[in-house]
């Protein structure tokens, strides 16, 4: 960890995390929501909590610069290109909604995916856009200073319960049940180690993280029937346990310390 993330404040990024995030979850019910999707317009608000949160203490322990240098890092695409871990990045959310798809429809499950490819590219540049809300403060601010002190496993399950929480509103919003609300623990929980584990097998590339949390919520609004119109929960469920299953693998080979595959093979990318 360098020594501009061992001066930050876990406890002060939560404490204003919640500030901040308290009145937008109030006035959620009274907002509405985005169209057929069923996106709470709250939601988008809410996205970018962390990284103002964020980028409010950077100002103030870093300078101007710090948060120039935090949103340089959560738009590196290029370094993302370059890395071993740009293809599981992009293909491991896809390769799981594939898998459930496959698996309920073998079950004899109905429910067919509406994918709009039409407007795929704007809704892309939004996830995108809200990814970097999201990671920009949960991974770019908040994980290295609690890993350094929980480890990669503990880090995770930490970010998670506030990662969890935060989309309880919308989940209520849309109609979602309390199984719903069950089932997004394991789920909060599993993506979250998934995150850390590319960030710290990239050597602390940002931008895996977003580019994961980007394409793992394409997959949910546009082509995996887990939101809006074509909800199913019977998807969601699968899909999180699945996810779940791979978060555990991946917490076995890479152990809990580190979740970082570089941790067997140094001299990987």
């Amino acid at each position: 960890m360098n020594r501009r993330a061992s001066r930050r404040s876990p406890t002060a990024f939560f404490l204003l995390l919640f500030a901040l995030a308290v009145p937008i979850w109030l006035s959620s019910r009274f907002v509405g929501v985005i169209g057929a999707l069923k996106i709470p317009v709250t939601d988008l608000l809410l996205a970018f909590t962390p990284m103002a949160a964020a980028c409010i203490l950077i100002c103030r322990e870093e300078g101007p610069g710090g948060v120039v240098d935090l949103l340089k890092r959560a738009v590196d695409l290029r370094g993302l290109a370059r890395s071993c871990w740009a293809l599981p990045t992009v293909l491991l959310a896809p390769a799981v909604y594939l898998v459930t798809f496959a698996a309920l429809h073998l079950a004899g499950h109905p429910g067919e995916p509406e994918p709009h490819l039409l407007r795929l590219p704007v809704l892309a540049a939004i996830m995108f856009v809200l990814a970097i809300g999201e990671e920009a403060g949960w991974t770019g601010y908040v994980l290295d200073p609690l890993q350094a002190r929980w480890g990669a496993l503990g880090a995770s399950l930490i970010i998670a319960v506030p990662w969890w929480a935060g989309h309880l509103p919308s989940i209520l919003q849309i109609g979602g049940a309390w199984t719903d609300i069950a089932w997004w623990i394991p789920g909060a929980v599993a993506l979250r180690i998934l995150m850390v584990w590319l960030y710290n097998s990239s050597g602390g590339l940002l931008a895996t993280a977003i580019g994961f949390h980007t394409v793992l919520n394409i997959g949910r609004s546009a082509s995996y029937p887990t939101i809006g119109t074509h909800y199913d929960p019977a998807y969601q469920a699968v899909g999180y346990a699945i996810f779940a299953g791979v978060a555990v693998v991946v917490a076995a080979l890479c152990g809990a310390k580190t979740l970082s595959a570089r941790r067997a093979s140094p001299d990987r990318c």
